[in-house]
Formats: structure tokens, sequence, C-alpha cells
């Protein structure tokens, strides 16, 4: 299957689908000496926030409960203002999902991974708004001459009441949201798997609307920019957190810890509490 795409559910394999609801087994006749009629695919309970989809195994709660008023209500407006998805990036991280999480979540280590690339915005030391198990992150751009670029690019865009600088939203306990004065928003999800030093990183880009058909090549040339930049910073992630065993990280607080690691200790708290639900 592709990452995008309207196509039908099927196996090219052995030609099994999914339709209306159902599985559709190919020659299903040749199955007798087992009771086919049990298959289907695992479901998932699928709730919406503006345009954003959330699945969950088995929920205990709502969806906007989970997120809290003010994520719900921020989601909700962004969506509405995006134009759709300009570029998907996936691979393995070969580190523990938390590790790879807790990079995304602390800007201590950006002046010396990110070098030429993140960390050439300058970002200020910012503020953090902890909501439930949920934390927003929002920065001032240092770097004048880039934020006076920046700002002459809002003329382009239709942004709404986005944040100026740049923001992250983190939505406990997989996924990001991150934005540069709401030109763009890179989704990111940190998928745990069977194997401890393996994570399902996926980056998608989305695009905020063109303020003016007129200027919607201008847009794009930025969002093109912007995909590469994307790139090469989950990299220079990824070679970090390779870098890290799994059998290190634990819930409980650092010995040590930054201001800057704020989000990290938050974190652990929240993978702590539900660790004993």
């Amino acid at each position: 299957m592709d990452d995008a795409g309207k196509e039908p559910i099927r196996c090219k394999y052995h030609g099994w689908g999914y339709s209306n609801g159902r599985l559709n087994i190919a020659n299903k006749k040749s199955f007798t000496r087992c009771d086919v009629t049990a298959a289907d695919l695992n479901k998932f309970h699928v709730d919406f926030c503006g345009d954003f989809i959330f699945f969950a195994v088995d929920p205990i709660q709502s969806l906007k409960k989970q997120l809290g008023g003010r994520i719900y209500d921020s989601l909700a407006e962004i969506s509405s203002q995006l134009s759709g998805c300009s570029d998907v990036n996936r691979y393995f991280f070969e580190s523990a999902w938390a590790i790879a999480l807790e990079n995304a979540l602390e800007p201590y280590h950006i002046p010396l991974i990110h070098v030429d690339t993140l960390a050439t915005l300058q970002l200020t030391e910012g503020e953090n708004f902890f909501l439930g198990n949920n934390s927003i992150w929002h920065s001032r751009i240092g770097n004048e001459r880039l934020d006076k670029r920046l700002r002459s690019m809002k003329k382009y865009f239709s942004t709404g009441n986005a944040l100026e600088g740049y923001s992250s939203i983190f939505i406990f306990p997989f996924s990001m949201l991150s934005s540069t004065y709401g030109f763009s928003y890179s989704l990111q999800n940190f998928f745990p798997s069977l194997q401890d030093n393996q994570t399902y990183f996926t980056s998608r880009l989305y695009s905020a609307l063109a303020a003016d058909s007129r200027y919607q090549e201008v847009v794009d040339a930025f969002i093109q920019s912007t995909a590469k930049m994307n790139r090469k910073i989950f990299e220079e992630d990824h070679q970090v957190c390779k870098r890290i065993p799994a059998r290190t990280w634990t819930s409980k607080p650092p010995k040590y810890f930054s201001d800057l690691e704020e989000k990290v200790l938050h974190f652990r708290k929240s993978c702590s509490v539900w660790a004993d639900i």
C-alpha cells in the first residue's frame, strides 16, 4: 500500500480485499479446513478533531478530554488552514521510541546538533504550557535577519491566529505538531516497535493555504525548501538517538537536567503515571 491515495484496500499477493465494512476473500471455497469466516481486519476507534483523524485501540476517555480544550481547539483551527500533505518522510529510527520522542521534546541539544539547520533560527528559551499529559512550547526567533525575512513572507500565507515564531504541540504519548509562523506544519509520529532499539518514525509536512492564488508558486517553493530542511533535521536527530542504548531510558527523572529539558520531566512523569494504570 502507498502512503496516500484512495485505492481500495487489497492484498496484491493473494487478492484479499476490504470494502463496505466487509473482508472479501479470494477463492473463499478453497478454505475447507478452517473457519475463514472469522477472519477480519483489526479495527480501531476513530475520532476527528477538525480534519485531523485520531485512532485508538480501546480509548478510556473522549478525544476532547484527552487533548484538553486549548489543544483541541487549536488543532481544529489549524486543520482548516492546511492545503494538503506536501511531503511524507518515513523510516525506522534506530532508537527506542521514548528516546527519539524526548529528543524532539527538548531544545537543549539544538545548538550542537543542528548547527546549520534549526540552530540558525537562534530560538529563544521560550515558554512551556503544560496541559494534562500534553504540552505546547512557543519560542521567538532570535536571528533578527531571518525573523524579518519570515515576517515578510506572512502576506503569502493564510495563517489565521498562528503564533509568531516557532511553536510545537506535543500530543502524549507519540505525536508532535511543529510550525514556524504557521506557514507549514510538520506532524511527527514516534510509534513503538517490538524491538527495543527501533521506532516507527513518520513526518508529514502540511502547507498552509496561500493567501491568494497569485502566491501559489511562492508558497510551493517555500514548502519544497522546508521539506528538504526538515528531512535534514530529522536525520541529524536520528544520528544522535541511535547512539543511545534503549536500556538507559527510564520514566524516572534524570539526575541532572537543564531548564530547557522541562518537557522531558513532564513526559516522564506522565509515562510513570500511565504505567501504573
